[in-house]
């Protein structure tokens, strides 16, 4: 009686093709994070993705693991290209009941960050089957995340209907084990007020994340506010009010309203080969930050003008042509307005160089003037 139950269990396969959805959706989401606002508070993402079979039913027009998928996409599309971050994704579902009881399967990473990995991932999901192993993905991502570096933000994208116990232990176990190198949060599928009870429970063994819901992050904007929860952590500290994190900030004290840098520095100025002329793209910046240097409220800084070359010429010479460059921007900088008695002046010669001095560009990017304010 029980094999003829288990034979009758018609399964609805719910046929949601990655790689169609995202021409249908257009070209997605761009990264907007401005990363320069923020610290990177996670290093690795895992994504615990249900596709099981209570992910079949529809909302509106489309099914619930299209929904999802579309999430997990949009989410891996607002990560910033230049931040450093480790994902991967795994799936709890994903079968027939008859054949894949409390399957769960790591199909992506973990590994760099790589949007074509995570959509190729997403479009071998093509139907919501099987029961609802959410635990047991808890607790194989224990493993997925063994010998990751630095903190990790565990995200589970599900309707909040697991079949195989008690998911908020399974995270407190997790929690346990990685201390306060490990958040969790949920994006629920669907509005059901008791899963979202559930989930919330679930979120709260796993340390200060929180629940969102898929049709709140159904557009890039909100979105990338999510990965910015979720990644990042806006600057405890940045004392000259630059709005580059005081970590990162390898430029203290820079003037207010000046063209910075991702690292919060003034940009340095370029010269030509064994030139020390001011540049008309260069002449242009430095109007700019004269304005700047001008302004009441930073009147009171102080910069130091530091001029390098490449490696071309001896290093005697090179410290000479380095002096000669910044003096050149000093000069400019006075003929603009700005106190002789504020700007110092210093050649450093080749040393230390920006880039390679074995291309041409990377010479071209050596032979400069930077700025240390004081």
């Amino acid at each position: 009686m029980e094999k003829m139950k288990a034979l009758a269990v018609i399964v609805a396969l719910v046929f949601c093709s990655a790689c169609a959805a995202q021409k249908a959706a257009g070209p997605g989401c761009k990264p907007m994070v401005d990363v320069q606002k923020y610290k990177q508070k996670a290093e690795n993402l895992l994504v615990l993705l249900d596709s099981s079979e209570t992910m079949s039913g529809m909302i509106g027009d489309k099914a619930e693991l299209c929904i999802a998928k579309d999430a997990v996409r949009r989410m891996g599309q607002c990560i910033p290209a230049d931040v450093q971050v480790t994902s991967g994704l795994r799936t709890f579902g994903h079968g027939f009941y008859l054949f894949s009881i409390f399957q769960t399967d790591l199909i992506y990473g973990m590994a760099a960050h790589s949007q074509d990995g995570l959509n190729a991932a997403l479009c071998k999901i093509s139907s919501a089957t099987g029961n609802t192993p959410m635990v047991k993905a808890i607790n194989a991502a224990a493993a997925d995340l063994q010998g990751a570096q630095g903190r990790t933000a565990l995200v589970i994208v599900t309707d909040g209907s697991p079949t195989d116990g008690d998911a908020a232990a399974a995270v407190a176990n997790l929690k346990k084990a990685m201390g306060d190198n490990l958040c969790v949060y949920a994006i629920q599928i669907g509005d059901d007020l008791d899963k979202k009870m559930f989930l919330d429970k679930v979120v709260k063994a796993g340390g200060n994340g929180f629940v969102a819901n898929a049709a709140q992050l159904a557009d890039c904007a909100a979105m990338t506010d999510f990965v910015e929860k979720v990644l990042f952590t806006k600057c405890m500290y940045d004392q000259d009010l630059d709005e580059v994190c005081d970590e990162a900030d390898t430029c203290p004290n820079t003037p207010r309203g000046a063209e910075i840098t991702a690292s919060g520095c003034i940009p340095a100025i370029l010269f030509d080969y064994n030139k020390a002329i001011i540049k008309k793209c260069a002449a242009k910046k430095l109007d700019e930050l004269a304005k700047v240097l001008n302004a009441a409220g930073n009147m009171g800084i102080n910069i130091e003008l530091k001029g390098y070359t490449d490696v071309t010429g001896t290093e005697r010479y090179n410290v000479a042509l380095g002096s000669k460059r910044a003096q050149a921007v000093k000069d400019y900088l006075i003929k603009r307005g700005v106190r002789s008695s504020r700007l110092a002046v210093r050649g450093y010669g080749e040393a230390p160089p920006v880039d390679t001095n074995d291309t041409t560009a990377g010479r071209a990017n050596n032979r400069r003037v930077e700025f240390s304010c004081e």
